[in-house]
C-alpha cells in the first residue's frame, strides 16, 4: 500500500483518448505502457495495453513480445489473427483465425504473430499485455538490421535483392501489397 500512496487517484484511470500514437494511411497503435503511465509498473499491476486501428486490408506486421504475453480483444470489424508456433517440426505450424468483434486471441510470450484486417470499414482492437514493459520486436525490421548476406540466405535471394526487399519495408500499421503483386 505504501507504493500506492505515491501515486494520486487519477493515476489509475487513464484517458486513452489523450494518446495521439503514430497515424499513418494504414492505421494507428496507442500504447500505454510504464513509461507513460507509471501507475502500470506497480507489482500487482505489472501490465501494458496497444490500441490498434486498422484500415481495411492493413497488417498490424509479424512481431514478438519477448516479456508478456498478449490478450487481444477486437471491438470492431473482421480481423484474422496468425501466431507462429515455435516449438513444431518442420512444416512450421502456423495458428490462423477470424475474430469477430468481442472475439479474443492469445499469443503467448515471445512468439511471432500478427493481424489484418478483413472488413471493409477498418477494424480496432485492444491488446493486453503482461507486463508494464513487453518490448516489441517487428520481425522483418529486426531481420533486416542484420548482414546483408544474412538478410538474402534467409529468403533464399541474391544479396542485392535483400538489400531493394529491406529498403521498402513498410512502417507499422502497413498497407496490403496491390493484388497483382500478392503471393500466397
Amino acid at each position: 500500500m505504501a507504493v500506492r500512496a505515491k501515486f494520486d487517484d487519477a493515476d489509475f484511470a487513464i484517458d486513452t483518448t489523450k494518446i495521439k500514437g503514430n497515424p499513418n494511411a494504414a492505421g494507428n497503435v496507442r500504447v500505454g505502457n510504464v513509461a507513460g503511465f507509471p501507475v502500470l509498473g506497480l507489482h500487482d499491476i505489472d501490465s501494458s495495453f496497444a490500441l490498434m486501428s486498422l484500415a481495411a486490408d492493413a497488417h498490424n506486421l509479424p512481431h514478438t513480445h519477448p516479456r508478456a504475453s498478449e490478450t487481444l480483444y477486437l471491438l470492431k470489424g473482421k480481423l484474422d489473427v496468425s501466431v507462429v508456433e515455435e516449438s513444431s517440426a518442420p512444416p512450421v505450424l502456423v495458428i490462423e483465425n477470424t475474430l469477430q468483434p468481442g472475439g479474443i486471441a492469445l499469443f503467448p510470450t515471445g512468439l511471432i504473430h500478427g493481424q489484418r484486417c478483413v472488413a471493409k470499414d477498418g477494424c480496432k482492437f485492444l491488446a493486453v499485455l503482461g507486463s508494464a514493459d513487453p518490448g516489441a520486436v517487428t520481425v522483418a525490421a529486426r531481420l533486416c538490421d542484420g548482414p546483408v548476406e544474412a538478410v538474402a540466405a534467409s529468403f533464399r535471394v541474391l544479396e542485392r535483392l535483400a538489400e531493394r526487399m529491406c529498403v521498402k519495408l513498410s512502417e507499422n500499421p502497413a498497407p496490403s501489397q496491390p493484388s497483382g503483386d500478392r503471393h500466397h
